[in-house]
Formats: C-alpha cells, structure tokens, sequence
C-alpha cells in the first residue's frame, strides 16, 4: 500500500498495487474490502485522498505515460485524466482534497530540458493546471492544503527542495534552511498558516524534518528510534522519512525507517518526540517492513497508516495497515 486516507472512523481508502494492477480498498468501519478500479494494469498509483465516503479522489501515471485520475461518488469508481502541459509522460504523484470543490494534484510533465514539475485544481467542474513557474528538472512529490488561499507542494528542482505556496492566487517558492538546502522531501502536512510539516531524506540519506511558522522554514533534529524487546538501547540510524500527518492538534506523526529494515512512528507533541515501532505478524532477523503513509481521522486522535510486510523466507510481500486506535487492525 502506498496511500491511505481516511474522512470519518467508519470510512476511509487504501492504495496500492496488486502485481502490475492498480489497487483500492475501502474500510468500512469493520473490515478492509476491495473496490474495482476503471484503470489499465501497470497504472502507478500516485496517491488517495477522500473528502466523505461519497466522494474520493486517486491519482495515479498511466503505462502510456498519461496522469490519471478516477473519482469514487459513493457506490462506484468514474475514470478522467489530468490535462498536459507539456510532453509525456505526465507524472500524478500526490492529491489533496480539501473540499468537494478544492482538490489538489501534484507531479510533472516531460519539458524539453527534462521533468518540469506541475500543479492541477480542481475547483468543482474540471481540473486545470496552475502555473508553478518551475525550471526544468523539478518535480513535485506531494500536497496538502489548509485553507482555499493556503496550500503547499513540495518536490525538487535539480538536488534543491521546492517548498511552493498558494496564496489563492498563484504559487510561490518559499527558502528551504539554509542550512539544507538540498533534500528531497516527499510529504507535506499543512496544519495552520502558522505550522506546516515537510519530510523526506538528506542527501545523505538521513531523515529531513522541517517546520514553517509563517515566516521561514527551520529543520528539526530527526527522532532517533531506540532498542526493541531487549533492554538494551540498541539505538539505530534511521534513514530518511516516508510521510507527516497531523495528530489532531498542534502536533504531528512521522513514519521513517530504521536499520534492519524496521519501520517507526515518531508523535511530536509540541515539544518531545515519543518512538514507537508498529506491530508486525512477525519479528524475526531479516523480516521487512515498511510504512508508507499516514493519514488522521478527523475530530479524532486516530491515525492510520498503510504500508508492507515480506518474510525474510518468502517472495511474497503482503499488504498491511496499522491504527493507534484501542481496536488496532
């Protein structure tokens, strides 16, 4: 799984895929069932988010290199696509769905010196594309969006962040720290004007965490898991992060990645980090897994989150979601 969203407890969306085939769940309030999905196999999967259980959005890039889009009206899946701007391939990477009449996308388009990164709005009737005024070799990753003048994507240009704004008018590259002004942050959680979360990796390969207050962005010491089960504090280097979500209220969870191909949780609540690993079906040397995004409930402290599990004896990787709720699934 590589989306997840979720508009109310009872409901909410997994994506990912199944072999080369495009794959949906819907959560029903007791159990994970699958929905067909009106796309061709090899369609890369870019993305879910739900504004109720009558009405999603799933982003994704066609084998024919088209961005595609199919949108959930309460009983079934409606195929579209996404307007070029440029060349092929059209890249949909990231959707952000604020309103049933505000919905986001992000990713890039084929220029004729490379990538060139691109937004898309969708405001009731047909999506558009929005000038970013990117330079070629950019690409956005991911979006979210707080308010109808007040959204965020985030990608790269050349091996330099591109932390975008919109202002309910246009886009507006805003300074990474200058202390990092390389990363490649793949997750944007956009919270209040005055807090907004990115993440992603280092050039190193080490976590990237940073915090816009309303005036600049800042990075943030990455949250250092520590041992499991043992007693001892085995603490490992974890690599970079894979997605940021609200936690409800001013704070925020982070998925990542630690040695030994273990994944972690990170909340922050305004002042400390608390590491926790999710449970896996098993946890013997050499087992992977990995979470690869995060989504909250609504007026509710619960987050969810969707990713993968594979046996070290086994070919086989399986589909897999974690909540904080009493009730984990």
């Amino acid at each position: 799984m590589s989306g997840i969203t979720a508009p109310s407890h009872k409901n909410g969306w997994a994506v990912g895929h199944l072999g080369s085939e495009p794959l949906a769940l819907r959560w029903t309030g007791v159990r994970w069932r699958r929905t067909p999905l009106p796309l061709p196999d090899g369609t890369r999967l870019g993305g879910v988010s739900a504004v109720s259980a009558h009405d999603a959005w799933i982003v994704g890039t066609g084998a024919d290199g088209n961005a595609r889009t199919v949108r959930w009206d309460g009983r079934s899946w409606r195929p579209g696509a996404l307007p070029g701007s440029g060349g092929k391939p059209i890249t949909a990477n990231s959707v952000a769905a604020r309103t049933r009449s505000d919905v986001w996308a992000v990713g890039s388009s084929n220029g004729f010196a490379g990538s060139m990164a691109v937004a898309w709005h969708y405001a009731g009737r047909s999506w558009s594309v929005t000038p970013v005024r990117s330079a070629p070799g950019s690409t956005l990753r991911a979006v979210a969006a707080d308010a109808r003048d007040d959204a965020w994507a985030v990608g790269v240009t050349g091996n330099r962040q591109l932390l975008l704004h919109w202002n309910g008018r246009s886009w507006s590259p805003t300074p990474p720290p200058q202390s990092a002004p390389n990363g490649t942050p793949v997750s944007v959680a956009a919270i209040a004007r005055d807090s907004v979360w990115a993440v992603g990796a280092t050039p190193s390969g080490a976590p990237l965490i940073e915090h816009w207050d309303g005036h600049g962005w800042s990075l943030f010491p990455a949250p250092l898991p520590g041992g499991h089960g043992s007693g001892r504090e085995d603490r490992q280097a974890p690599t970079g992060a894979t997605a940021v979500v609200t936690d409800g209220a001013r704070g925020v969870w982070i998925s990542g990645m630690a040695a030994g191909s273990r994944p972690y949780l990170a909340h922050f609540n305004g002042m400390t980090w608390d590491v926790s690993r999710p449970p896996l079906p098993r946890t013997s040397a050499g087992d992977f897994a990995s979470v690869n995004a995060l989504t909250h409930v609504p007026h509710t402290r619960e987050v969810r989150t969707a990713g993968a599990y594979r046996r070290r004896d086994s070919l086989l990787t399986s589909a897999l979601t974690w909540t904080n709720a009493p009730r984990p699934r």
